[in-house]
């Protein structure tokens, strides 16, 4: 009989494995199923493993995930809480972070979701009103290990509110008066998590020019920053916007009939820098509402076309190389996360 290996190396070497593997493992014996299911390791696996796997999220019906390196697609299941189950009802996505998706129903029905392992949690709704949704995302509090969604509407009765819900405290509460900061960023939509932070792109009208600002919001401190300008913005860009490259935060950007380029950026405090990773000419993209997603590990860009089409990118040749149509009667929406054992109960 092979002799049985402290429970300490069997950690060593299995969080370094990908998550669709240790799902499997877990039937392996008690002992594992025990050191897999524990929120700790879902912790180290996350920051340890070599085999990090950045799929899209679809909100099709039934939804679909993608591994966009080799594009392949994988239907998924709504859990029974969205809808009753239903796998045509219309879903929303709020935001990821670390594997954790936010979504709500058409029945606002408010979820945090694990597509990977299928955990999921209902969250009592904001008191802010969805029809006036102005910014939502999610990100990671490091000095409390908590998960938190920031949500922030509009109402004509109320004016502007802005809430956090944490997962462990389980309850929604305001957070701090920034009614001029939102007003003058209006609808930023979600937000990018990175570095457990929450990142949107804001682009003001200052007479016949626009002036870039990321806007952020710290985990710890529960406050808006309004991150200084972005230096020398061309005045000819078509569409900009945030986006990934594996663990970097990215901006996209597509010059009128001129160049595609994208930018990793350096954010230190209230400052931003940034490096070119690239600049090719560029004509148009094909269809309409394109938006860069984020950067393979090949140099192709993941596009997302409105909602209709998934396409692959690569700036370098201008060749469109991968075609993914989203089939569904209604706007689909897309979203990057991380496949993670981290769960949305604990």
């Amino acid at each position: 009989m092979m002799p049985k290996l402290p429970d300490e190396l069997t950690v060593e070497i299995i969080s370094r494995l990908p998550v669709k593997s240790l799902i499997r493992f877990k039937c392996v014996c008690k002992t594992w199923q025990s050191i897999i299911s524990h929120p700790k390791f879902a912790k180290l696996q996350l920051t340890r493993s070599n085999c990090l796997n950045h799929r899209l999220l679809l909100t099709t019906c039934p939804p679909q995930s993608v591994d966009y390196e080799a594009f392949a697609v994988r239907k998924l299941t709504y859990p029974v809480i969205a809808s009753g189950g239903s796998q045509d009802s219309y879903v929303q996505i709020l935001g990821s972070c670390d594997g954790l998706v936010c979504l709500f129903d058409d029945n606002m029905i408010m979820f945090i979701w694990n597509p990977t392992t299928g955990d999921c949690r209902p969250l009592p709704n904001p008191n802010a009103d969805f029809c006036g949704v102005l910014l939502h995302g999610i990100g990671y509090n490091y000095s409390t290990d908590d998960y938190g969604i920031v949500f922030a509407s509009h109402s004509t009765a109320n004016g502007i509110i802005i809430e956090l819900y944490t997962l462990k405290t389980r309850i929604w509460r305001r957070i701090q008066d920034t009614d001029h900061l939102i007003l003058e960023t209006f609808k930023l939509g979600s937000g990018i998590s990175w570095n457990g932070d929450l990142y949107w792109l804001s682009i003001k009208e200052s007479g016949v020019s626009r002036v870039y600002t990321v806007i952020c919001f710290d985990m710890v401190e529960e406050k808006f920053k309004e991150i200084l300008p972005l230096p020398d913005m061309d005045p000819d860009i078509v569409s900009v916007n945030l986006g990934m490259s594996e663990s970097c935060l990215c901006l996209f950007s597509e010059h009128e009939e001129s160049s595609f380029e994208g930018f990793i950026l350096n954010i230190n405090g209230n400052q931003v820098s940034y490096h070119r990773l690239f600049r090719y000419p560029h004509h148009t993209f094909t269809g309409y509402g394109n938006k860069a997603l984020c950067l393979t590990k090949n140099g192709q860009v993941v596009m997302d076309s409105d909602g209709w089409e998934i396409y692959l990118y690569h700036p370098k040749t201008g060749i469109f190389n991968t075609s993914f149509w989203v089939h569904h009667d209604t706007e689909s929406q897309s979203e990057i996360y991380q496949e993670s054992l981290v769960s949305p109960n604990c």
